[in-house]
């Protein structure tokens, strides 16, 4: 079955913690560890079980160029300190990561920060995600996003599938796996009690001051599990770096489908523009109808990345990134300039 999927060539506000201009990086270069860290695969049961038994969370408000209004339930960045000093003092060095920096490369990748650009990217799909007659793009069954973080942008098109009974394939990789678990995970399931709006437990009701607990009860959990398998919604996470063992992780799209990769700010080096560009490109190289939809600034002051050097990345490797009209994006205006590209092969 497919999801019928349009796009046409057509934020930020949100969370206090995500809006920032420039990167938080350690300013040594001794600081700087890479460890190496092997790409692996998690099963949606796998990464259940290491949830707590209730989530905090707190409303983002995500405004489309044409003014549709969504508000998503994200969870709160404190929630998750919580859980991780309750688990014990291997996670001391996640938690010390994200009182100090946005990221370390090659230790933490600053999924647990929310983005600005993220927001962006969300902010455009919530209008061109529910198009079906825009672009040669109509019919997908797969959505990957790179550098997955909070998720944003894939849960306005997981909130889509929900409400219009559309079974998709979500793929959702981080390079660290304690993001995965502790907030892109319980982000969807948050989605998932706003949109189906449960009779027999609580479910978030949201609007721009929205804060509360949601209890992940077992029957919430076997409730979750049930509408997944039974509207065909298949929840796929991988952990580690870009690079072939994680492109093979990720199947091809079925026979006349398409597939749609979303990241934001996935390009804040030379080093990381060159590895997500490689494995983007292989992965649109798959199938005929795919496309890839980034967010990012246009310059990372400070470590060197930019849209100009994500541009030649793409032209080395037979692919074409050119800027989405981005005007009545909400917050795109101000500060750091930033900009929506699409990737496509020649």
């Amino acid at each position: 079955m497919s999801f019928s999927f349009g796009f046409a060539d057509d934020e930020a506000d949100g969370a206090n913690n995500g809006n920032a201009s420039e990167l938080s990086v350690p300013k040594s270069g001794s600081e700087v560890q890479t460890h190496q860290v092997s790409v692996k695969e998690h099963t949606l049961e796998e990464l259940i079980a290491t949830l707590p038994d209730h989530l905090s969370y707190s409303a983002v408000r995500i405004e489309s160029p044409t003014g549709r209004v969504l508000f998503l339930p994200k969870r709160d960045l404190y929630d998750v300190r919580v859980q991780l000093l309750q688990e014990g003092p291997t996670n001391d060095d996640v938690i010390d990561q994200i009182g100090t920096s946005d990221l370390r490369s090659g230790v933490y990748e600053g999924g647990f920060k929310t983005w600005e650009c993220s927001l962006d990217l969300a902010n455009l799909l919530l209008d061109r995600g529910p198009r079906k007659d825009i672009d040669e793009l109509i019919r997908c069954d797969q959505i990957i996003e790179l550098g997955a973080g909070t998720a944003l942008p894939s849960l306005v098109l997981f909130q889509h599938a929900l409400l219009n009974g559309m079974p998709l394939t979500f793929t959702l990789a981080d390079y660290n796996d304690t993001v995965l678990r502790l907030v892109a995970l319980p982000n969807l399931i948050l989605t998932w009690a706003a949109v189906t709006k449960q009779a027999d437990f609580p479910t978030p009701n949201l609007d721009k001051d929205s804060t509360g607990d949601f209890e992940l009860s077992p029957q919430v959990i076997l409730r979750f599990l049930t509408d997944m398998k039974s509207m065909e919604i298949n929840l796929r996470f991988l952990s580690g770096p870009w690079s072939p063992s994680l492109a093979n992780l990720i199947p091809s799209s079925g026979v006349d489908m398409g597939t749609v990769i979303l990241a934001a700010e996935t390009i804040y080096s030379p080093e990381s523009t060159e590895a997500f560009t490689e494995l983007v490109c292989g992965l649109l190289k798959r199938v005929k109808m795919s496309k890839a939809m980034i967010a990012a600034k246009r310059i990372y002051f400070g470590v060197g990345g930019s849209v100009d050097g994500l541009k030649a990345a793409c032209r080395e490797r037979g692919a074409v990134a050119y800027e989405i009209e981005n005007h009545g994006v909400p917050g795109m205006d101000g500060g750091v300039e930033r900009a929506l590209i699409e990737v496509q092969l020649y």
